[in-house]
């Protein structure tokens, strides 16, 4: 049990789950993306772990996953009882519309006099301090019972260009820890990101949020307004529950869905935003230069999951799932072999590996994608 209490019965978590982790190819598969699978020294999948953070916080019941029709079965197999829920998108459209199903989802499972509050959150966030974590939920849930929609913003432990920024603005006049949102900002280049690091007013745009359903419904009936009508109307015709849904008449309005993000939907045109700054040793694994971040590597920068050997190596990354791999004097690199695939590649040009998985795509061949 945690120290800070738990934040109520009307609190649901969705777990946003469908991404197809293009940027850790050659682990990470269509079928099996990298929230479905197991980094570093941790046996437990990424999934896993994000659910293990709400134990004793949100329950099984009222946990959400979203994922992707095809990584459905795997994801059910993999998180078990550690969920109640699960929604398979048809289509891939991007997270606006992956909301919409979940808010649509809460509203039609909880429909007592309280509005019920969703916490979205991604499956594949490393998070060092838990408790900090569930602490700055808990503010967030506060301001949203109040009809705020809240952002987590993570405080920044160094200049990252490859994130988004949010700016502080004046703080809430009753709710210590919160504030108002003055902007958002773009990825940055490197010394405006030092700048944001330095001013202490800026903070990472996690893509965790806190909201009110009836509120984040309202706004996006205000931006999405003929493609959620659409989605309304596919949820009453498939019984009002998308986790019980027959996807084929889901499919077909789905599909006319624009692929559109909840940030650029909602949270940059909306006038009712809020963030809570929140240390709690955050890391995106967005790619493979970013284990070297979340892991302890050895003296000489190296890190090494699996069976292999690193000579004269420093500030290298070797994984394995089974093959011996030895590297001999290798400087900032990425070596990889999974699936009976291998990747090499220097570390700072570890963001591009989904040019390989488009190369793969462009001469078909399925059995490495």
């Amino acid at each position: 049990m945690f120290k800070h209490g738990t934040p109520g019965d009307d609190v649901y978590a969705v777990i946003l789950a469908g991404g197809s982790g293009t940027r850790f190819w050659p682990k990470s598969r269509e079928l099996r993306p990298k929230q479905l699978c197991a980094l570093g020294t941790d046996t437990r999948t990424m999934i896993e772990i994000t659910l293990a953070r709400l134990d004793g916080f949100i329950p099984p019941e009222r946990r959400i996953i979203v994922t992707h029709v095809r990584q459905l079965d795997v994801t059910k197999a993999i998180v078990g009882a550690r969920a109640g829920i699960f929604i398979a998108e048809p289509d891939a459209r991007n997270t606006a519309n992956a909301l919409a199903m979940a808010a649509l989802e809460i509203a039609a499972i909880d429909q007592t006099a309280k509005q019920p509050v969703m916490i979205s959150l991604h499956s594949d966030h490393l998070i060092r301090d838990e408790e900090a974590f569930r602490t700055s939920l808990l503010t967030a849930v506060t301001a949203a019972r109040r009809g705020k929609l809240m952002l987590i913003g993570v405080v920044p432990e160094y200049a990252e260009t490859g994130f988004g920024y949010i700016e502080r603005g004046p703080g809430f006049e009753d709710l210590i820890g919160a504030y108002e949102v003055a902007s958002f900002r773009e990825k940055p280049d490197l010394a405006t990101a030092r700048e944001y690091l330095e001013s202490k007013n800026f903070y990472w745009n996690a893509g965790m949020f806190v909201w009110r359903v009836d509120v984040i419904m309202e706004e996006l009936q205000r931006t999405l307004a003929p493609s959620l009508a659409r989605l309304i109307a596919a949820q009453v015709e498939v019984g009002g529950r998308f986790s019980e849904a027959d996807l084929l008449p889901l499919a077909a309005a789905y599909k006319k869905l624009p692929k559109i993000s909840i940030d650029h939907a909602v949270l940059e045109t909306s006038t009712n935003i809020g963030v809570i700054p929140a240390n709690i040793g955050w890391q995106d694994i967005g790619s493979w230069d970013a284990l070297s971040r979340s892991f302890t590597p050895d003296q000489h920068g190296n890190l090494l999951f699996g069976d292999g050997c690193m000579l004269d190596c420093a500030n290298t990354t070797v994984d394995t799932d089974g093959p011996f791999v030895a590297t001999l004097g290798l400087h900032n690199h990425v070596v990889v072999a999974s699936g009976g695939a291998i990747l090499v590649c220097p570390k700072e040009r570890s963001q591009e590996v989904r040019r390989v998985v488009d190369w793969l795509t462009e001469k078909g061949r399925r059995e490495l994608l």
